[in-house]
């Protein structure tokens, strides 16, 4: 009886020490390997590293470098041109009395140039700028997109690791828990104190538990290395979430004005509005093809071309007026451009309404996650209380003689699961939460750092 005991004294204290929520150290592989971090540090990592944030600034580049080169074809146009020849040139002249001359000459030709072009009125010019506008637009808003998105997806490898670190925790105590109960009772069969049917059960028990601890630590791995590939960093250890701490919440409980928020500033949205207003240029550029184009133009030429003879003539020309071009037929290639054009703008149409309706899902996913993590949550911590009450009265009714080990081990597994099904709740909780706030357009560092100001400081 003694014995008996000692193996439920043992398993009970294992039970009941909570696992810690931050990791252990990461194993060294590709990255730089880091100090001790919480999420600000982290999220700072990741606006340097990640290379999805990096190439759209740099597609943001592109877009205000190809409005600049539209903004130069309603701008002044010089041009310069010059050029020296030596000339051999061989000439017959024919006389009065119907003789001929004939003479030949070496001399050097110069001759320069150059002109001023400046539009008055080139309307298809005019509309490649308003395209350049458009495409800026277009591109901030998609960088601002994609700075949310790196929020949102640095937050969820975050919470992954310490989830799979949580997950790891909780197998190895699980693990000690079934070894030390499983040598207890391999002890007390070897002195017959104990039946064989109860040293299988707990040796099932035991490899079970050994088992789980193999797999969390590969998901573990995955989990690290998922982090690894946004901030090219390895962390030794990560600030998890303080037990017992009561996590943020939205701001606000009225989905409606979450879901109109998000229709006005959702930037995905707003990288669609600016889709199908680049489409709607691009049809008025192509009809403004078949309007007339006005320059004004001014320009200086200047001809050296003394030969020796009485007929060689210096040239200055100074010259200043309009250039009009009117376009008269292209082979049908304008109304075919406007019409492709056209086409173009109702694509954008349908991906602004297929955006707009997979925001507002989203939002309304995340708002209903949100309110069934809270009561999730509370019943979870309900729960874990009531399994840890319900593994001492079992271990009490063992001791006595009363029940079972079979009991035992089943009440110390619905333990492990509560803890584990309380940390994934809370871990999806503040996934929702900040998806919410992505949906309306509102995630930001600040919501960084509200989460940050939850987390344990790193060891």
């Amino acid at each position: 009886m003694h014995a008996r005991h000692r193996i439920a004294g043992t398993v009970l204290a294992l039970l009941l020490t909570p696992p810690l929520m931050a990791g252990e150290g990461a194993g060294k592989g590709a990255g730089e390997t880091v100090p001790p971090a919480d999420l600000r540090q982290v999220y700072r990592q990741a606006l340097e590293a990640d290379p999805k944030l990096g190439a759209q600034r740099y597609r943001l580049e592109a877009l205000k470098a190809q409005r600049r080169e539209a903004l130069a074809g309603l701008l002044p146009q010089v041009t310069a041109s010059g050029e020296i020849r030596k000339i051999r040139r061989d000439q017959t002249n024919s006389g009065l009395g119907g003789g001929t001359d004939e003479s030949v000459r070496d001399f050097d030709q110069t001759r320069y140039s150059a002109q001023i072009l400046q539009p008055l009125f080139d309307l298809p010019a005019w509309r490649g700028l308003q395209r350049g506008d458009d495409e800026v637009d277009r591109g901030q808003a998609e960088l601002e997109a994609a700075r949310q998105d790196l929020v949102l997806r640095v937050t969820e490898a975050y919470l992954g690791v310490l989830s799979a670190q949580s997950e790891l925790a909780l197998a190895r105590s699980e693990y000690e828990a079934m070894q030390a109960a499983h040598e207890r009772v391999q002890g007390l069969y070897e002195e017959d104190l104990a039946a064989v049917t109860d040293l299988e059960e707990v040796r099932a028990r035991r490899d079970s538990a050994r088992a789980r601890v193999i797999r969390a630590e590969g998901e573990l791995r995955i989990a690290r290395e998922a982090l690894t590939r946004i901030t090219d960093r390895r962390y030794t250890q990560l600030a998890g979430l303080r037990p017992g701490v009561k996590l943020p919440g939205p701001g606000g409980d009225n989905l409606q004005a979450w879901v109109e928020r998000a229709m006005e500033a959702n930037p995905r949205i707003a990288a669609a509005r600016a889709g199908v207003q680049t489409a709607t240029t691009d049809i008025r550029a192509a009809r403004a093809r078949h309007y007339p184009s006005l320059d004004l133009v001014a320009g200086y030429s200047y001809l050296d071309d003394l030969d020796g003879s009485p007929y060689g003539r210096v040239y200055e020309d100074e010259y200043i007026g309009l250039q009009l071009n009117v376009p008269i037929y292209s082979g049908g290639g304008v109304g075919a451009r406007a019409r492709g054009a056209a086409r173009e703008r109702d694509r954008q149409r349908q991906i602004l309404e297929a955006t707009r309706r997979e925001v507002r899902a989203n939002v309304r996913a995340a708002y209903e996650g949100l309110a069934s993590g809270r009561a999730e949550i509370r019943a979870l911590e309900q729960s874990v209380r009531s399994n840890e009450r319900s593994v001492e009265a079992v271990d009490a009714a063992f001791r006595a003689g009363l029940r079972p080990l079979a009991d035992v081990l089943d009440a110390q597994r619905e333990l492990f699961a509560a803890r584990r099904d309380l940390a994934r709740a809370r871990h999806e909780y503040l996934l929702d939460l900040f998806r919410l706030r992505q949906g309306a357009g509102a995630l930001d560092e600040n919501d960084v750092d509200t989460l940050n100001r939850v987390l344990a400081t790193a060891p």
